[in-house]
């Protein structure tokens, strides 16, 4: 069986530590609860890249990209791009965000 992995781009570790930051204002807990559902959405998402929903835009440089919620905390969405061994974690964005405007 191949194995895939998922490769984070700088800024989508920025978007997490900002969204982890917020959160841990009010809970640490919740916000290392954060981290690690974030990791594991990404695992699961290198295994099985097709699941996230596609993006739709009209941009033709954000084609191909899709996106999928972080477990337990649907309102960050993590935006990938399928390689040929797996997934380039591109965003960490609040569902509130100009998706096109960010990504």
């Amino acid at each position: 069986m191949k194995k895939y992995h998922y490769r984070i781009i700088k800024q989508a570790e920025k978007d997490l530590a900002t969204h982890a930051q917020y959160i841990a204002h009010d809970d640490v807990n919740a916000a290392i609860k954060f981290y690690d559902l974030a990791r594991q959405t990404y695992e699961m998402l290198s295994e099985l890249p097709h699941v996230g929903a596609i993006h739709h835009t009209s941009k033709t440089e954000l084609m191909g990209i899709r996106y999928m919620p972080i477990k337990q905390f649907s309102n960050y969405l993590v935006f990938y791009r399928q390689t040929d061994d797996g997934i380039d974690i591109i965003r960490v964005l609040h569902v509130r965000a100009d998706k096109d405007g960010w990504l």
